[in-house]
């Protein structure tokens, strides 16, 4: 059975995706708030676009869940 292709991001387009700053987006690595990059070569780190996405997710249902708390 064959691999399921995956995209690979880019810093510039995961800022994008995020909203955040490239320091915020580190930071949140090194804290474990974000998923780290992958190497992709020797000086050469992307993304997948499915780690993004998950994260995407997360912050949504986190935003709904203390949207709903405050309404409580």
């Amino acid at each position: 059975m064959a691999e399921q292709l995956r995209y690979f991001l880019r810093l510039p387009k995961v800022i994008a995706l995020s909203g955040r700053s490239r320091s915020w987006i580190y930071e949140a690595i090194r804290r474990g708030e974000f998923p780290a990059p992958i190497s992709i070569g020797a000086r050469s780190v992307a993304w997948t676009e499915q780690s993004i996405a998950e994260w995407q997710a997360r912050c949504i249902e986190q935003s709904r869940k203390m949207a709903g708390g405050a309404q409580s």
